[in-house]
């Protein structure tokens, strides 16, 4: 058996290192009973009803194991009840649990001697999940010290379940301004030539000059061609990423996609985590997207720069420019860009004016997440 520090340092590093919340609730639940006198083990997770689902379970006897878990998961207990009326706060002893004397009375010689066991909540400040319940046989009553244990476990799942919520939150939370940047880039752009399509295709009809219909039918042509270029652009952010063959390839690929001219170079050693490298890509691409869009210039210069302690990125053009205190037509992209680079705790950075061209900087610590 480990010592409690131990176990609670073994306990810690896989919930920081675990992402998934069943495998989460799984390895602390096996790590507690495995290195600890507990010999079983079952976490309830209980809804805002107050109805209870046995979540994880770990070397049940028969009895409790007996008809897909019958006796823990039908029925009322005490310890569900205390529950919900939020009187339950620390580890507990159960003097007696109506599911394991149930279980013991109807299969008596499939109940291994559990008797009694204790519970404690699941619990982030304010914010409560379950019940982790452990018991021992031939026990009735576990020491503080053990009690203390129980509490320490729980306190560091829960708070591995409340960090898991608030990263799942997080993502979702991108994801749905993700689709209202492209809701928005769709009917900015795509809408707008759509109905430009329409207008002009209604008014060729009443020409009766040829030259002039075959003026009308040519802009109609173009604008097409406009429009299908840019559902291949927003179709292109939509995709996986495509950055196995590094960066630079991804970059250049996607130029393509917009028909710009880029000349991107990489200084320094290149090596930055995967979730960074996602983040600075998809910085770079609505940096492109300012180009393609408002620069009127067909080219674009991105300069990445690398050191042990952070990483550079300019993005350059030679196109028109504008005046930011007076402009917020390019208020979408570039505070995407600024909100992207200021989660990864990095500074941005905007030179431009009317005429000039403009030139976003970029500084990110390799500390950040």
């Amino acid at each position: 058996m480990k010592s409690k520090l131990q176990l609670l340092k073994d306990i810690a590093e896989f919930l920081n290192a675990e992402t998934h919340r069943q495998s989460m609730i799984d390895g602390a639940l096996k790590l507690l009973i495995n290195h600890s006198i507990f010999e079983t083990g079952w976490i309830f997770f209980i809804n805002e009803r107050g109805v209870h689902e046995l979540s994880a379970h770990y070397q049940l006897p028969p009895s409790l194991e007996y008809d897909d878990n019958r006796y823990l998961c039908q029925g009322k207990c005490w310890c569900v009840n205390k529950f919900n009326k939020n009187e339950l706060s620390k580890a507990t002893n159960i003097v007696a649990c109506s599911r394991l004397e149930r279980a013991a009375r109807e299969r008596p010689y499939e109940n291994s001697d559990f008797t009694h066991h204790a519970t404690v909540p699941l619990m982030s400040g304010d914010e409560t999940f379950g019940l982790l319940n452990v018991a021992t046989p031939s026990t009735k009553e576990f020491q503080k010290d053990e009690l203390d244990l129980l509490e320490s476990v729980a306190f560091q799942l829960g708070s591995s379940l409340k960090r898991l919520d608030l990263t799942v939150r997080e993502r979702e939370n991108m994801i749905i301004q993700e689709r209202q940047r492209l809701a928005r880039e769709l009917h900015d752009s795509v809408n707008q030539m759509l109905f430009s399509i329409g207008i002009t295709s209604h008014a060729a009809q009443a020409i009766k000059d040829t030259k002039q219909s075959a003026m009308a039918f040519t802009r109609i042509e173009d604008t097409a061609k406009y429009a299908m270029e840019e559902m291949k652009a927003l179709i292109w952010q939509l995709k996986p990423i495509g950055l196995e063959n590094g960066i630079v390839e991804a970059i250049k690929n996607y130029g393509k996609i917009l028909q710009l001219e880029v000349h991107v170079s990489v200084s320094g050693f290149y090596n930055v985590p995967d979730k960074m490298e996602i983040e600075i890509y998809r910085i770079i691409q609505e940096g492109m997207n300012n180009v393609r869009k408002h620069a009127k210039t067909s080219a674009v210069k991105i300069l990445i720069s690398n050191d042990e302690s952070c990483i550079d990125i300019s993005i350059q053009d030679d196109g028109q420019g504008f005046d930011p205190s007076t402009t917020d037509q390019f208020s979408h992209g570039l505070s995407n860009m600024k909100e992207r680079t200021m989660n990864m705790q990095g500074q941005f950075d905007i030179r431009t004016s009317e005429g000039q061209g403009t030139v976003i900087n970029i500084n990110i610590p390799k500390g950040s997440r």
